[in-house]
């Protein structure tokens, strides 16, 4: 699926106002012959509609917009819109994954969470804005986070590592450091870089048996392929630290019509320019 990393609001302005539209579900109902439903719900995510409404342009206006309907080729390529009406997380509802704990991995999808009478709801945003962006660890701001502003995806900063001298084939298999680790049992450790026994990388694991370089990962490694040099066994965010973010976020979107429907209506008496009738242009958010 195409997308141009662009947000409409910055390319057309002002004509956005009055835009009409917000989240929208689908919910089948069935409806018995006591009159009683029966409900279920079609979509987990809210798929939100706008309408950019009938009104009149300036001929700079259409401009802008002409612009931005072929570069998007009317349906074919998404773009990013900024709902005025739902474009912020507070650290109060914005989650690192849905559970806004550590997972002792480095990377988590961001996510807003919407609550009412203890009915929650976690929204995914894949399109934050880099401005603004903040993460936090146990409502402490994170320095060093990486944010991928194309799929929400932010990555943390280890809060310790270790390099790696040796991993045993073994049950479990031993790992030995370069230098005392200062890690304990229960802890979740990232290795990466290992070579040899690749099967250890990119994943978490619970270690035991921590006492100065050494500590078993938990899992029986006698089937994995022989250690042979490098790796790190980094660790971040734990089970025990909440994980939350605040920042603006755009919602990735596409037009509902391949025609940008106008008309000329009329010169601008006391400027001169043209002033030109927009038909109804429907736009709907996209599942990335």
């Amino acid at each position: 699926m195409s997308f141009l990393e662009s947000r409409i609001n910055d390319v057309v302005g002002e004509i956005l106002y009055d835009t009409a539209g917000g989240a929208a579900y689908q919910t089948a109902i069935a409806v018995n012959a006591g009159g009683y439903e029966s409900r279920n719900i079609d979509w987990a995510q809210a798929r939100g509609r706008w309408e950019l409404g009938e009104r009149t342009l300036k001929r700079s206006e259409l401009d802008g917009l002409l612009n931005f309907f072929h570069a998007v080729q009317g349906r074919a390529r998404g773009f990013r819109l900024k709902d005025w009406s739902d474009y912020q997380a507070t650290v109060a509802n914005g989650r690192l994954g849905t559970g806004a704990v550590g997972t002792g991995a480095p990377a988590y999808q961001l996510y807003k969470r919407y609550s009412q009478a203890g009915q929650t709801v976690d929204r995914i945003i894949k399109k934050p804005v880099s401005a603004g962006f903040e993460s936090y660890r146990n409502a402490v701001a994170i320095t060093g986070e990486s944010l991928d502003t194309t799929t929400g995806i932010v990555t943390l900063p280890a809060l310790a590592s270790v390099g790696i001298t040796g991993i045993t084939k073994a049950n479990p298999g031993v790992v030995t450091t370069a230098s005392a680790h200062g890690y304990f049992n229960g802890d979740k450790i990232y290795p990466s870089g290992v070579g040899g026994m690749t099967q250890v990388n990119n994943l978490v694991f619970t270690i035991a048996g921590a006492s100065g370089s050494v500590f078993n990962l938990g899992v029986d490694t006698t089937s994995y392929g022989t250690y042979t040099s490098g790796g790190v066994a980094a660790k971040y965010a734990q089970p025990a630290d909440s994980l939350t973010w605040s920042g603006e976020f755009d919602v990735p979107v596409r037009f509902d019509s391949d025609q940008l429907r106008t008309r000329f209506e009329a010169l601008d008496k006391a400027s001169g320019e043209a002033l030109h009738y927009l038909y109804s242009l429907p736009v709907v958010e996209l599942r990335l």
